[in-house]
């Protein structure tokens, strides 16, 4: 096996409503896998990492409504709930794709511990959104009877906001490498990784905070030295209100991706995320990076679909591989 793949899929795609249940979701990766089945078969390496901001949202919340009963769960462990229980469900998923299939190919799921900035002016701005997306009245409901901290995101609705400080190292990245080397599929980083600072001590504690799981997902791909990064999003509204698409074919050079960044030209502070994701990726050695929608994935693999954001002259190209 040669050249490394990076795939991150949003939680939001695998919780696809307020009202997503374990079944949905279990039925939503394995939708995912079979979309991938074409990767996953290949001689690509392949690192798979997943959101996990809906499903943060409703651990957290499921603890703060039990408070009366139980312990509360710290966020720390909430996004350890959800990195075992999202990979899990995507672990089987590819597992039962690959033997549908006749492929013998391992899978494992990875818990995954990031170390985060412990200055103090991260841990305290409540900025990154978690949890179902709300309309106006019930976000306003949820703040006033439970006192959270409300964001709108242009173009989705309104969400609960948490601190999410800067990540600075994967803790299980060489364990990751030589998975990933020896043509194991990894799922790893789940949500970005579970969010731990070094103490005085310096011993590792988790912390009240969450991580940007686009910032790891490259950070991952650079020390992989992955060539692709695959975007599986939960769809294109953000995007094609922001002059581009994810669902029609469609190539942008990483220039035109950076122009637009710096005109000011997106409104989505998701579609930003993602988008800036694309560029720092390819600025560090990446040559590909492919943005679709769940629906879409089997033909974006195909050359059908997706948006398609490329180095200048890059040498790599996934079709040659898949």
């Amino acid at each position: 096996m040669s050249e490394t793949i990076v795939i991150l899929v949003d939680g939001e795609v695998l919780a696809d409503s307020r009202e997503s249940t374990i079944e949905d979701q279990k039925g939503c990766s394995g939708i995912f896998a079979e979309g991938l089945l074409p990767i996953l078969t290949s001689d690509l390496n392949i690192a798979i990492l997943h959101g996990n901001k809906p499903q943060v949202g409703y651990v957290l919340f499921r603890s703060e409504l039990a408070s009366h009963m139980l312990h509360p769960i710290p966020l720390d462990v909430c996004g350890a709930d959800t990195q075992g229980a999202t990979g899990y469900m995507l672990s089987q998923a590819v597992h039962n794709e690959l033997r549908k299939n006749n492929n013998n190919r391992h899978v494992i799921s990875v818990i995954t511990q990031t170390v985060v900035s412990s200055d103090s002016e991260y841990l305290k701005k409540n900025d990154k959104p978690i949890g179902p997306w709300m309309d106006y009245d019930r976000a306003e409901q949820r703040r006033q009877l439970h006192g959270w901290q409300i964001i709108e995101e242009s173009g989705y609705g309104f969400r609960r906001a948490v601190s999410s400080p800067p990540a600075i190292e994967i803790l299980e990245i060489e364990g990751i490498k030589q998975l990933i080397e020896s043509g194991v599929i990894v799922i790893n980083a789940g949500g970005g990784g579970i969010p731990v600072v070094v103490n005085d001590q310096g011993a590792l504690e988790g912390v009240e905070a969450v991580v940007d799981t686009d910032q790891v997902a490259c950070m991952l791909a650079h020390q992989l030295g992955a060539k692709v990064m695959l975007m599986v999003v939960q769809h294109d509204s953000g995007f094609l209100s922001s002059g581009i698409g994810t669902e029609n074919y469609q190539t942008i050079p990483r220039a035109e991706i950076e122009e637009m960044l710096e005109g000011n030209q997106i409104q989505s502070g998701f579609v930003r995320r993602k988008l800036y994701s694309a560029k720092e990726f390819l600025q560090n050695g990446g040559e590909q990076v492919i943005i679709t929608t769940l629906r879409k994935l089997s033909s974006t693999l195909i050359n059908e679909s997706g948006l398609w954001i490329e180095a200048e002259n890059p040498k790599f190209e996934l079709a040659n591989y898949l």
